[in-house]
């Protein structure tokens, strides 16, 4: 967005330092226009909370004005529609917007004091749901997401400071290589059920509590302090194009210098327990199935007379199924809208949602027929014409059938899937469905196969493993048992150790321990055979019948009793028995992986899960974000914590990553957590907690 500026309020602080606001619209090309500060004409309140591991301290600010214009065109209607930004000696100190329909002014004096309310850019990220990157879910860099939030606030902060704390491992910790880059987390993760985004200031918060970091918008600049760390920060570019290493002085209040008497000290309580909870957003059913109940008829029904024998048949729209249709009458012309075929559905070479049944006409007693049964008993079937009247048919090599929403967009490990369906053969023309055996002749000359796709993100599975380059399976089905006639479930691939307990079917399985992560896509191709004596000729059947189409998933047995299904992980510890407080119970919405079922919100390090092997310079060697939160916790919090509020002149030095130290507490050393600053008076409230 574009912003230029409408207003300016220049003031001067008591110790004489030129201050100017200015207040600048998205997309305005007129003249600036000067007013009038109040007394006190801006002050900025930054959020205070004791807790030091809060992942966001942001800030609002108070505009006062006086004049004899209502101004009433600053009264927003979007939380990013009038931007303030707040300038010492031409350096921006505090940007913002003006909060919407937040509008409070006197009403009885010709001159009058207008009050706005203000809100800092970051904050305004509460107000702004998440976007998917494209138009389908995708794998996404932390640092990529903490990237798209700075850059939705509109802030433009000058620099932007992190941390130099977390590495892949020592060596890349000592190349200062960026570690957020290689750490990814599927965009699924911050989308419901029902496809609900997540606010950008949760997701920031998300990566802060992982990181075990506080976003903080600070003196025109944004900050993510770590309070354990007393080392180097990078210090990027405002558009992330460049950054420097850099060290953060000591400060003391002494030295600083107070400018009020309002000074006070408090004893904050420890805690007896931490607690973190990872909130796993397990997938559930990978696959969804069709409700064939719930589907929308295509075109009426139509019954089949051989005799007899009569065979019923409705064809519906599929919903969750993609299936692919070809005109046969056009030269088996590919279509993608079968809108205006419902007369040729049972023509169209392709597949369809169908209900069938059959029955037989018996005598009635009385000279007459009547059907032998008195309800209908429907199969739910996908109907393939596999060849068309014109001669043309589709065989190995022509989609048939995939998913029409995408399937999850997360990692797959330690688990398998299993395929199952069974399939019946009609060398009817008709494609009538009667339970009579099709295939005297013995035509069919080795097993029957459906090829198939499956994918996850890249790789494909080729019936034995996983592979870079595309790659078809087969689910078969018994040559034998297909002679018989009726429906002939798939062959059962699964080998009797493989430590799937209970799982059938065309057998797929995931890598162990390294994950698969990415978009899982399947897709299934029309029927393959051979003819006895000789090759693939699909002209010998007509068409086929898919049902009970289903695909399980079930990891490992081992990791059965590790977590059960659908459930959260709770890490805790002891921080001080002696106390009565617990902490309040953390939550994790992105999270490392600990033998987990397959979710959304497991992080990836590099090609590997995130798990306890992310480099801490704290500590020296390998954590577990979870864990490193918690022995930070007891670190700070096994002994009560003094907190300071101390009324210091505001000389702009002091920087949420100052580790400042008192005369009066020896061997202390304070973090400021918050408080409020009066430009115009030179002060700063300021609030600080032990560390």
């Amino acid at each position: 967005m574009s912003y230029n500026t409408v207003y300016t309020i220049p003031f001067k602080s008591l110790s004489n330092v030129a201050y100017l606001v200015e207040i600048q619209r998205e997309g305005f090309a007129g003249d600036v226009t000067e007013l009038t500060g109040a007394a006190n004409p801006f002050t900025v309140k930054i959020d205070d909370e004791d807790f030091l591991y809060t992942p966001t301290r942001f800030s609002t600010a108070s505009l006062k004005l006086v004049g004899n214009d209502y101004l009433q065109s600053l009264l927003s209607t979007n939380y990013q529609q009038n931007r303030v930004v707040l300038k010492r000696e031409g350096v921006a100190v505090w940007v913002g917007f003006i909060k919407p329909e937040m509008y409070s002014q006197d009403y009885t004096s010709i001159d009058f004091e207008l009050q706005i309310e203000c809100m800092s850019a970051m904050s305004t990220l509460e107000f702004l749901d998440y976007k998917k990157a494209g138009e389908s879910y995708v794998f996404v860099s932390l640092w990529d997401l903490l990237k798209k939030c700075i850059n939705a606030s509109n802030a433009g902060y000058s620099n932007i400071y992190l941390p130099h704390v977390y590495a892949a491992n020592a060596n890349a910790y000592a190349a200062l290589t960026n570690v957020l880059e290689s750490m990814t987390v599927s965009e699924q993760n911050f989308f419901d059920e029902d496809d609900k985004a997540m606010t950008l200031k949760e997701v920031l918060e998300e990566i802060c509590k992982l990181l075990n970091w506080t976003c903080v918008d600070w003196r025109g600049d944004l900050y993510f302090v770590d309070v354990d760390h007393t080392g180097e920060y990078y210090k990027y570019a405002s558009d992330f194009s460049s950054f420097q290493m850099v060290l953060f002085s000591e400060a003391n209040i002494q030295q600083i210098g107070f400018a009020g008497s309002d000074n006070t000290l408090d004893i904050l309580g420890g805690y007896s327990k931490a607690s973190v909870k990872t909130s796993n957003y397990n997938v559930g059913d990978i696959f969804p199935s069709e409700d064939f109940d719930r589907l929308e008829l295509f075109s009426e029904p139509s019954n089949i007379v051989d005799g007899n024998k009569i065979s019923v048949k409705k064809i519906y729209s599929p919903s969750v199924y993609k299936l692919y249709h070809y005109n046969d009458s056009a030269g088996r012309e590919e279509i993608t809208n079968t809108a205006g075929y419902e007369s040729q559905a049972s023509s169209l070479l392709g597949a369809f949602p169908i209900k069938t049944d059959s029955y037989n006409m018996v005598n009635n007693g009385a000279g007459g027929l009547k059907p032998d049964i008195a309800n209908y008993s429907f199969d739910d079937c996908i109907q393939v014409r596999s060849r068309g009247y014109y001669g043309y048919e589709i065989g190995p090599d022509d989609l048939l059938m995939e998913f029409a929403s995408p399937l999850p967009v997360t990692t797959y490990c330690n688990g398998a899937m299993a395929i199952n369906c069974s399939i019946q053969l009609s060398n009817r023309t008709d494609l009538a469905k009667f339970d009579t055996n099709a295939f005297d002749g013995g035509i069919i000359g080795s097993n029957v196969r459906i090829p198939c796709t499956m994918s996850v993100g890249g790789k494909y599975w080729n019936g034995v493993t996983w592979v870079s380059s595309f790659a078809k399976f087969y689910i078969t089905f018994s040559r034998a048992d297909i002679l018989e006639g009726g429906f002939v479930a798939c062959n059962n691939t699964k080998q009797l150790n493989a430590p799937y307990s209970g799982l059938e079917g065309c057998f797929v399985e995931f890598p162990l321990n390294t994950p698969l992560s990415g978009e899982l896509k399947f897709q299934m191709y029309s029927l393959e055979y051979r003819v006895v004596g000789g090759s693939y000729q699909p002209e010998y059947i007509w068409g086929y019948f898919i049902k009970d189409l289903k695909v399980s998933y079930k990891k490992l047995d081992l990791l059965e009793d590790k977590v059960s299904e659908n459930s959260d992980r709770i890490y805790e510890n002891i921080v001080n028995a002696s106390f009565v407080n617990e902490l309040d119970e953390i939550e994790f919405k992105i999270s490392s992986w600990n033998n987990d079922d397959i979710s959304y919100s497991k992080a990836l390090l590099g090609d590997d899960y995130l798990k306890d092997n992310l480099y801490c310079s704290l500590t020296g060697g390998n954590v577990r974000p979870e864990e490193n939160l918690i022995t930070r916790i007891i670190e700070q919090y096994n002994s009560p914590k003094i907190k300071l509020n101390q009324v210091l002149i505001h000389d702009g030095n002091i920087m949420p990553t100052t580790t400042i130290s008192d005369n009066y507490m020896i061997n202390k050393k304070f973090l400021p957590t918050g408080g409020e600053i009066d430009y115009e008076a030179g002060k700063f409230q300021c609030t600080m907690i032990e560390i």
